[in-house]
C-alpha cells in the first residue's frame, strides 16, 4: 500500500488497485481514476488537464465530493443551510495531510465558514479504501446540515452500462441477491425505520461493467457503509454515461445542526475493487473483517457451540428446568448455555416485564448465580439475553420513566410486539443502559451477552437529529461494553438480521443472520450472508434447527457452516438424537478452526440448482471443507451431476480427505471431484481435506 501526494495530484495504490484524484481550476477536487493498479503516476497530470478541458460545467466534472455547485445536478453529498439562508457548498482545496495509512484533504467553502476534511484510510495491501468526511463550523452561527453523506464515488464510464448488485429482503427473508441494469436513472437503496438498517436493504452495493462479472472473472466496484440506522445509497447514471455513488446517513426527515466550533464525522464508506469477479470481492471483505474491522483479542477464536433456553421452554423458564437443560447441553457437547427471554419479573409472555432487568424472584429465588455456577462447573460458558432498547408499558421502568421513550408530542405512542422504544438519543438514557449492563455482566459472571432489538421506530417527534443521535449513542454503549468487558462474547441480534451491517461488525462477535431457521431457506439466507460477512459470525434461530421434517444430519451440516447452535429441544429428544448430536459436535470441533478461518466459494448456488455446493478454504490454503446439500433433486439431475471443480487451492500441494484419498490441488481445481448424493431430498455430504 502507498499514498502519494505530489503537486496537485493524489494517488492511492494497493495490491491490485489504484485510486487517483487531483486539484483542478479554482481548487476543485476532481476524481481521475479508479481501477486496475497503475505502474506509476505518469499520465495523471495529462488526464487532469484533459478532464477539465472536455467538461463544460460543474455538472460534468467528476467532483470528489459533491456540494451542489452551480450547474451540478448530480446527487449532492453535503447540503448546508447557513444563518442567512444561503444554501449549498462551494468547496475548494486548502490543505492536505499525509500519514502512514491515511490521507486527509481539507476543503473550505469560498464564501462561508464551513470546512470539510475528506479522509481516506487504507488497510495494508487490501484493495479497499475507507472514506468519510469531517464537517466543521468555523463561524459564529449555527449551520444546518440537511444532507451529510460520507462520500461521492465516481466510476469509470462504461462502454454500455453497469449492472447493480445489492442484497434485499425482509424479516425472515434477509440477504436476497438482487441485480438490475443501470440506465439513465437513479437507483436508491435506503432505510428509514430508525433502529436498524439491514432487514430490507443491506447498506452495500456493487457494480460490474456490462454485466460481465462472474464469480471468478471481471471487474467489480463495491461500497459498504458502516452505519446501522437510516441510510441512503444513490447510484446514478447521467445521459453521457457518467456514473456515481453517493452514500451515507439518510436525509429523510433528518438533519444535523452544527453549532459554532463543532464538527461532525460521517460514517465510513468503504469502497473496494476486484478484477477477478465477485469471489475476490468476498475475499477482500473477509480479510477486512478478520484483520482490521474486528481485531479484538477473541476475534480469531473459534465460536462456541451454543444451546439456548428458548428452544425447549420459550418463556416458561425457572431455576429447576434450566438446571436440567444444562445437564443435557453438556452431554451433547455444547460449550455455551444461554438463558433467553423470560427471566425478568412478570415476563411470562411478550406483554410485560421487558425493561426490568432483574431476575424474577418467584422463578429464580436464588438469582442467576446458581445457574452460572452450574454452567461453569460443567465447563460451559454462561450467557444471557437482553433487549436494552425496548420496554413494555407494563413494566416498572415505563411506570417510573415514561418520558424516556420515543414519542410524538401530539400523537399516541404506537406499540409493536407490545413494546415501546427507549430514546437512546438522550445521554442519560444511554448512561442508564451502560450502568445496568455492566452490573448484570459482573453480577451474573456472564461470558456471553445476546443483545436483541425487536421493533422499528414509527414516530420520532420534533427532533430531526434523533435518528442520528440514537445510532451514535448505540455505538457508544457497544464500544463501552467491548472495552470494559474484553473477554465477554457479544451477539448482535435485531429481530433476526436487522443489524447485519458493517457498522456493527466491529462490536459484535456473532451476528443473528435471521429468525428463519427452515433449512431450505437457510441455504439461501447463508449464501447471501456469506457473500459479505465471515461465516463464523453467522447465527440465529438455532441453526441446527428443530425441524423434524428434515433429517438431522442435514440440519447438522447446515449448522456447521456458521456459528453452530443447537436449536433442538434436548429434553424431549430421543437418545439416538442425543448420541448423533454428540458425535456431530465432537467431529465439528476438530475441523472448526479451519472452517471458521476460511473463505467461502459458491461452487453451485442454492438459487440456481437443486443442489448447493460450498467450499470453505482456510485462508492459508492448506485445508478446506466441502459442503453439499440437496433439495428437490430430480432423477435426471442426479444422472447429469457434474464433477465439481474446487477453487483457491495450492496447485502443487497434496490434499488428503477423511478416507485418506490423496489429490493434488491442481487435480481438484481442474478435474474436480464427484459428490455422491443419497437419493432422498434433504440429503447432505461433508468432506474435509488437509494438505501435507
Amino acid at each position: 500500500m502507498s499514498i502519494h501526494a505530489q503537486d496537485n495530484l493524489f494517488l492511492i495504490q494497493t495490491q491490485r488497485m489504484s485510486y487517483a484524484f487531483g486539484i483542478g481550476a479554482g481548487g476543485k477536487l476532481i476524481h481521475l481514476y479508479w481501477g486496475d493498479k497503475l505502474p506509476n503516476a505518469n499520465g495523471l497530470q495529462r488526464l487532469l488537464q484533459q478532464t477539465q478541458k472536455t467538461m463544460f460545467s460543474n455538472y460534468e466534472l467528476p467532483l470528489e465530493y459533491r456540494g451542489q455547485e452551480p450547474f451540478d445536478y448530480f446527487q449532492p453529498a453535503i447540503l448546508p443551510v447557513f444563518s442567512d439562508q444561503g444554501r449549498g457548498a462551494r468547496l475548494a482545496v486548502t490543505n492536505h495531510k499525509l500519514d502512514d495509512n491515511s490521507l486527509t484533504v481539507t476543503l473550505k467553502d469560498i464564501n462561508y465558514p464551513l470546512e470539510v476534511d475528506l479522509v481516506y484510510q487504507t488497510f495494508g495491501q487490501l484493495d479497499l479504501i475507507a472514506r468519510h468526511a469531517v464537517i466543521r463550523n468555523t463561524g459564529t452561527d449555527d449551520i444546518t446540515l440537511e444532507i451529510l453523506k460520507s462520500a461521492t464515488l465516481n466510476l469509470p464510464t462504461p462502454a454500455n452500462h453497469y449492472r447493480v448488485t445489492h442484497y434485499a429482503g425482509n424479516w425472515g427473508a434477509e440477504f436476497g441477491q438482487q441485480q438490475c441494469k443501470l440506465t439513465q436513472a437513479q437507483i436508491v437503496l435506503e432505510n428509514h425505520r430508525g433502529t436498524c438498517a439491514a432487514h430490507q436493504h443491506i447498506p452495500f452495493v456493487a457494480l460490474d461493467p456490462e454485466s460481465q462479472a462472474t464469480e471468478t472473472t471481471g471487474q467489480v466496484f463495491f461500497a459498504a457503509l458502516k452505519w446501522s440506522g437510516d441510510f441512503k445509497i444513490t447510484v446514478e447514471q447521467e445521459f453521457k454515461g457518467s456514473v456515481s455513488i453517493v452514500a451515507g446517513i439518510n436525509d429523510f426527515d433528518s438533519n444535523w445542526i452544527l453549532h459554532p466550533g463543532e464538527a461532525f464525522a460521517t460514517p465510513q464508506l468503504c469502497c473496494g475493487y476486484s478484477n477477478a469477479g465477485f469471489e475476490r470481492m468476498t475475499e477482500i471483505l473477509y480479510d477486512w473483517q478478520f484483520d482490521f474491522l474486528a481485531p479484538r483479542s477473541k476475534a480469531y477464536l473459534t465460536r462456541p457451540i451454543i444451546f439456548n433456553s428458548w428452544y425447549p421452554y420459550e418463556f416458561k423458564i425457572d431455576e429447576n428446568n434450566l438446571m436440567l437443560a444444562i445437564d443435557k447441553a453438556a452431554q451433547v457437547g455444547a460449550e455455551l448455555f444461554v438463558i433467553d427471554d423470560g427471566w425478568m419479573p412478570g415476563r411470562v409472555n411478550d406483554k410485560a416485564g421487558l425493561g426490568d432487568w432483574i431476575p424474577d424472584p418467584k422463578r429464580f429465588p436464588n438469582g442467576l448465580k446458581p445457574i452460572a455456577d452450574k454452567c461453569h462447573g460443567k465447563n460451559l460458558l454462561f450467557g444471557l439475553w437482553v433487549e436494552p432498547e425496548m420496554a413494555n408499558p407494563d413494566s416498572e421502568l415505563y411506570r417510573q420513566h415514561p418520558d424516556w421513550f420515543i414519542k410524538h408530542p401530539t400523537r399516541n405512542q404506537t406499540l409493536s410486539r407490545s413494546q415501546l422504544i427507549l430514546d437512546l438519543s438522550k445521554d442519560h438514557v444511554r448512561d442508564w443502559a451502560i450502568q445496568w449492563l455492566d452490573q448484570i455482566i459482573d453480577d451474573f459472571e456472564l461470558d456471553y451477552l445476546k443483545w436483541d432489538m425487536n421493533r422499528y421506530v414509527t414516530e420520532y417527534g420534533a427532533d430531526k437529529s434523533l435518528p442520528i443521535k440514537y445510532i451514535l449513542n448505540l455505538y457508544k454503549i457497544w464500544a463501552h461494553l467491548n472495552q470494559a468487558h474484553p473477554d465477554v462474547i457479544f451477539e448482535n441480534c435485531a429481530s433476526g438480521g436487522g443489524r447485519a451491517d458493517f457498522g456493527m461488525v466491529q462490536y459484535a462477535d456473532r451476528i443473528n443472520r435471521s429468525d428463519n431457521a427452515h433449512p431450505a431457506d437457510v441455504m439461501i439466507l447463508h449464501e447471501g450472508f456469506s457473500r459479505l460477512f465471515i461465516p463464523k459470525t453467522a447465527g440465529g434461530a438455532g441453526n441446527v434447527a428443530r425441524d423434524e421434517n428434515v433429517p438431522l444430519q442435514f440440519r447438522i451440516h447446515l449448522g456447521m457452516t456458521g456459528s453452530m447452535s443447537l436449536g433442538i429441544d434436548l429434553l424431549k429428544a430421543s437418545q439416538d438424537t442425543l448420541d448423533q448430536l454428540k458425535k456431530a459436535t465432537d467431529e465439528f470441533k476438530i475441523v472448526r478452526p479451519a472452517l471458521q478461518d476460511a473463505y467461502v466459494y459458491r461452487i453451485a448456488s442454492a438459487t440456481q440448482t437443486p443442489y448447493t455446493i460450498w467450499q470453505y478454504v482456510k485462508r492459508d490454503r492448506t485445508e478446506f471443507g466441502l459442503f453439499a446439500f440437496v433439495n428437490d433433486l430430480r432423477h435426471w439431475d442426479k444422472l447429469q451431476m457434474p464433477r465439481f471443480k474446487m477453487r483457491g487451492l495450492l496447485p502443487d500441494k497434496i490434499y488428503r480427505d477423511q478416507d485418506n484419498d490423496e489429490y493434488t490441488g491442481a487435480e481438484l481445481m481442474n478435474i474436480g471431484i464427484k459428490v455422491d448424493f443419497p437419493k432422498n431430498d434433504y440429503s447432505s455430504v461433508f468432506k474435509f481435506f488437509s494438505a501435507n
